[in-house]
């Protein structure tokens, strides 16, 4: 059980303002990774998550789950709304195997967590003008312009600066296939 999701839970009883926008802060990017994995359609994946999080602000969900199953839960219901999408869409057959999706949501969860850990890891060791852009543009999900503002840099400059980043990252995590393959579409896609 982490304390940050108690934390959380704890904020959203007392503010439910600042509880959801915690609990997006932390939550969001890995739900979107994950979802993605699922869907492959990275901006689908984007919007799944966000329609999540209208639904949990507006409904009492999160008033009824104890901090140790937040985590479960957020992907449990990410992974459900991708299904019912794909379902939706009839495209669950030929894009989804559920032989091959046998990851409980747990399992999901701590993996989501270590690959943004790993990514972190990696990040930190990198020159820190090009660390600074690729944590604004994977980690916070801002946009190129964005980080060209924050950082004080040219767009061209972010441009410039994801790509060795992306470059290195990929290298560094070489046999980390998973990482690879969620942050792949993200360096090489204008957000």
């Amino acid at each position: 059980m982490r304390k940050d999701d108690r934390d959380i839970l704890d904020r959203f009883t007392k503010n439910r303002k600042d509880g959801i926008c915690v609990l997006f802060d932390r939550y969001y990017r890995p739900l979107v990774l994950y979802a993605g994995t699922l869907i492959s359609d990275d901006t689908m994946a984007e919007d799944l998550v966000q329609e999540f999080f209208v639904r949990l602000w507006e409904d009492d969900y999160l008033e009824r789950i104890e901090s140790k199953a937040l985590s479960s839960y957020l992907f449990s219901s990410v992974r459900n709304s991708c299904y019912t999408y794909l379902h939706k869409n009839d495209v669950m057959r030929a894009r989804v195997d559920f032989t091959s999706i046998d990851v409980a949501a747990d399992s999901a969860a701590a993996l989501s967590q270590e690959i943004v850990d790993r990514v972190t890891a990696v990040i930190a060791r990198m020159p820190e003008q090009t660390g600074r852009v690729l944590n604004c543009v994977l980690m916070q999900d801002m946009k190129y312009q964005e980080t060209a503002d924050e950082l004080h840099v040219s767009l061209n400059t972010v441009k410039t600066l994801l790509r060795n980043g992306m470059r290195l990252l990929r290298e560094e995590l070489q046999s980390e296939q998973e990482l690879i393959l969620l942050f792949v579409c993200a360096g090489n896609s204008e957000s």
